[in-house]
């Protein structure tokens, strides 16, 4: 044994450190978004296009970076005659369906949902395709539904940023919770809560509002800003398509 060092023990175990409910390690998604070029308020391109399906009355399809998604409106049909009786009223079946690729597990083979890249942002662009949708099968409308999604996201300090020197156990544990816009799948691992919201522009009118997991009321009422914002620009895509349809249409005739 060397008597000029000091033995330590055989075995040892990690210190406990208790941190917040719902804290997570300071991960480097901020980074993320800046190697990108993408602030956290920002939306991933959107790519949009009418008449993808032919068998359908209307089609749309959506891509932003990893998420694709296709969207199909058929009919109107017949209504079933329920005990010989003939109804005035119609039905509206609604369907969203997976790739198999696009799960993390393998499940049967469909066609709808060509890609998923997070829940939120699907939900999302699902609603504004389903729009687009609709007004390409030439279905009356109010006004185009845009969606859009935000998730709420507790960041920790940058171990970077915080000098060995620092004693303060405040700016050691100082947590800001960010609004991430559209988020990925892989910033929605770290996500306390999200919203995903359905808003009308023409008519200034929310729709629709999901909310999940937990946030200070400021939070939530800034990513509802955030997302009206949001859909105003994606409003003005969903214009593009649908007009850019109707041009080929004409040079078609």
């Amino acid at each position: 044994m060397d008597r000029k060092r000091v033995p330590g023990p055989e075995l040892s175990v990690a210190p406990l450190v208790e941190y917040p409910v719902g804290y997570k390690r300071w991960t480097p998604l901020e980074e993320k978004r800046h190697d990108l070029k993408r602030q956290t308020e920002d939306m991933r391109p959107i790519y949009l296009k009418t008449g993808l399906i032919n068998q359908a009355n209307g089609s749309a399809y959506i891509e932003l970076e990893k998420t694709k998604l296709a969207c199909g409106v058929y009919g109107p049909r017949p209504a079933k005659k329920l005990g010989g009786i003939l109804s005035t009223k119609g039905t509206l079946n609604c369907e969203i369906k997976f790739a198999t690729f696009s799960c993390a597990k393998r499940r049967s083979n469909v066609r709808v949902l060509l890609e998923s890249d997070g829940f939120g942002s699907c939900l999302a662009a699902a609603i504004t395709a389903a729009s687009v949708a609709l007004a390409h099968a030439g279905i009356e409308m109010l006004d185009l539904v845009a969606g859009c999604s935000a998730s709420y996201i507790q960041i920790g300090p940058n171990p970077a940023s915080i000098s060995s020197r620092t004693s303060s156990s405040k700016a050691r544990g100082s947590i800001s919770t960010q609004i991430f816009m559209d988020a990925d799948l892989e910033e929605e691992k770290y996500e306390q809560g999200a919203i995903v919201l359905a808003y009308m522009p023409s008519l200034n009118e929310i729709t629709h509002v999901l909310q999940s997991g937990k946030a200070e009321g400021s939070t939530i009422s800034k990513s509802v800003e955030y997302c009206v914002e949001a859909c105003n620009k994606i409003y003005a895509v969903m214009h593009h398509a649908l007009l850019e349809s109707i041009n080929e249409n004409k040079e078609a005739l």
